[in-house]
C-alpha cells in the first residue's frame, strides 16, 4: 500500500475551500478540483479526502501524490516519508485506515487562510497573492474562505486532539483579523499544539498576536527568505531586505526563547548565486535557528538547472570553502548543508527552458518594471 500518515490524521484547507490531505498534495488545475463549497463542519470526511482514501485502500496512488513520488524516485526524502511529525515512518495502525475518519483522530492541519499578500514573488501565483491576481486582471482578486469560514472554525473547535497546525497565506501577519480567529478557535487546546506560521517577515507582529501565540506548546516562525539584498528583492517583488533583517531582530526580542525562528528558503536560478551569502548571514544571525532550503521544481524555467554547470560548481565550492574556513553552526551543517550539496551534485544543466526564462522576465519587465538583466547583467553569462 502507498501509505502516508497525512491520509488518516491530517487535513489541508486552501483559501478557496479546497480540501486535501496535506499542503504538498497537487490536485491539478483549480477547475478540476472537487466542489469547494462546504456543507458542514465534518471536513475530515470531505469527498476529496474519502475518495483519496478509497484509492489508497484499493491499492492505488492518488494523483495528487505525484510530488512525493517524484521526490522518492530521485532518492529524496519526501514529505510522505518524513510525515507531519517528522518520525520518518508510517505510524497509523491498520485498523484506523478507513474511508471515514472521526474528527478526534485528526492531529495535523495545514491552513491557507486567504491570498492577501503584500508581495508579488516571481515564483508565486494568484492563488497566494491578491496583488498578482489583480495584476492579471481578476474580477475578484481576493480569495478567502468566505461562507466556508463558519464550518472551518467549528471543525477546529471540534478537533480536540490537534498536535500541529501550520498556517500560511497570503501573508498571515498582513491578515491579523483572520489569523486571530484561527488562533482563538483552538485556544482551549493550544497548550498541546505546535504551531508553525510561514511569513515573509515584512510585517511587525502586534503585541496581541504575540500573547495569543504564547499559549501554544511550541511556536515556529518560518520566514521566507531566499537570498540577501538585491537578490531577495528581485525574487520577492516589493520586499525590502533591510526592513526584513530588522524585523527578525524585533521578533527575537518579542518571543525570546519561546519561539524558534527558521528560514524557509525557496532556491531558484535567481537566488542560487547568492546562497553562500545567505548561509553566511544565517550563520552569523543569533536569531536564526534553522535553514530549510527548498529547490524549486515549478515553474520549470526557474529551476537551478537553467544555470551553467560551472556556475553551479563555483557556488558549491564557495560554500565548501566557507564551511572549511569558518564552521557553520550545527543547525546548518548537520542537515541543511548536506541537502544543498546533494542537490547541487545531482543537477543536470539544460538549455531547454532558456527561452521560457527569457520570455517570463520580459513579461515581468513589462508588467512590473522588473529588469533582471539590468540589475544583474551577469545572468546573461550564467544561463545555459
Amino acid at each position: 500500500m502507498f501509505d502516508c500518515n497525512y491520509f488518516w490524521r491530517a487535513v489541508s484547507i486552501h483559501s478557496d475551500g479546497s480540501v486535501e490531505p496535506c499542503c504538498h498534495f497537487n490536485a491539478g488545475p483549480k477547475e478540476l478540483r472537487p466542489d469547494r463549497k462546504m456543507t458542514d463542519w465534518k471536513i475530515q470526511n470531505h469527498p476529496a479526502l474519502t475518495e483519496m482514501r478509497q484509492t489508497v485502500l484499493d491499492g492505488g496512488i492518488p494523483k495528487g501524490c505525484q510530488p512525493c513520488v517524484d521526490c522518492e524516485s530521485n532518492g529524496g526524502e519526501s514529505p510522505r516519508i518524513k510525515g507531519y511529525d517528522g518520525k520518518s515512518k508510517i505510524t497509523i495502525p491498520d485498523n484506523e485506515k478507513t474511508v471515514s475518519r472521526p474528527v478526534e483522530y485528526i492531529e495535523h492541519m495545514d491552513l491557507f487562510m486567504n491570498n492577501i499578500c503584500n508581495f508579488k514573488c516571481v515564483m508565486c501565483s494568484e492563488d497566494f497573492s491578491h496583488l498578482i491576481a489583480k495584476e492579471q486582471g481578476a474580477e475578484n482578486p481576493i480569495v478567502s474562505w468566505g461562507d466556508n469560514e463558519q464550518h472551518i472554525l467549528k471543525f477546529m473547535r471540534k478537533a480536540k486532539n490537534l498536535k500541529k497546525i501550520t498556517i500560511a497565506g497570503g501573508e498571515p501577519f498582513y491578515n491579523i483579523s483572520y489569523l486571530h480567529k484561527v488562533l482563538e478557535a483552538v485556544s482551549p487546546v493550544a497548550h498541546q499544539i505546535r504551531i508553525l506560521i510561514t511569513t515573509n517577515g515584512s510585517n511587525k507582529i502586534q503585541p496581541q498576536t504575540v500573547e495569543l501565540l504564547r499559549k501554544f506548546k511550541k511556536i515556529t516562525l518560518s520566514i521566507s527568505i531566499d537570498a540577501t539584498g538585491k537578490f531577495l528583492e528581485m525574487q520577492r517583488v516589493k520586499s525590502n531586505w533591510k526592513s526584513i533583517d530588522e524585523n527578525i531582530k524585533i521578533m527575537k526580542q518579542q518571543f525570546g526563547d519561546s519561539a524558534d525562528i527558521e528560514l524557509n528558503s525557496t532556491i531558484t536560478a535567481i537566488t542560487l548565486p547568492d546562497l553562500p551569502n545567505l548561509l553566511q548571514w544565517a550563520n552569523d544571525n543569533e536569531a536564526i535557528e534553522w535553514v530549510h532550503p527548498v529547490f524549486v521544481l515549478y515553474p520549470r524555467y526557474l529551476r537551478i538547472d537553467v544555470l551553467k554547470p560551472q556556475v553551479i560548481e563555483d557556488i558549491k565550492q564557495e560554500i565548501l570553502a566557507m564551511h572549511k574556513k569558518k564552521q557553520f553552526k550545527w543547525t546548518i551543517s548537520n542537515r541543511c548543508l548536506g541537502e544543498i550539496l546533494k542537490t547541487l551534485d545531482g543537477v543536470r544543466s539544460t538549455a531547454t527552458q532558456r527561452d521560457n526564462f527569457n520570455e517570463y522576465f520580459a513579461e515581468l519587465k513589462k508588467s512590473r518594471g522588473l529588469d533582471l538583466y539590468k540589475e544583474f547583467p551577469e545572468f546573461k553569462d550564467w544561463l545555459m
